[in-house]
């Protein structure tokens, strides 16, 4: 579901932030820190966007159960 996939988006995000964020914010400052972290960020929520996609065939709605059905069905 919706809710579903925005948790498990917000969860990849801040497990990344967290573990992270000393680190960069030591080893880059707090501009530099702050913009690679919000740049980490918007690469994952782009590519769990295009994983989320990949859910169904774009032709018939039809569910891919494996890897190979979305790939066969997207290629």
């Amino acid at each position: 579901t919706v809710w579903t996939a925005s948790a498990h988006i917000i969860t990849a995000v801040i497990g990344s932030g967290v573990l992270s964020l000393a680190w960069a914010i030591a080893q880059l400052g707090w501009v530099a820190g702050i913009l690679a972290l919000t740049s980490f960020s918007v690469i994952t929520l782009y590519t769990s966007t295009l994983l989320a996609d990949c859910y169904r065939c774009p032709e018939t709605g039809k569910r891919s159960y494996t890897y190979m059905d979305a790939v066969r069905n997207n290629l």
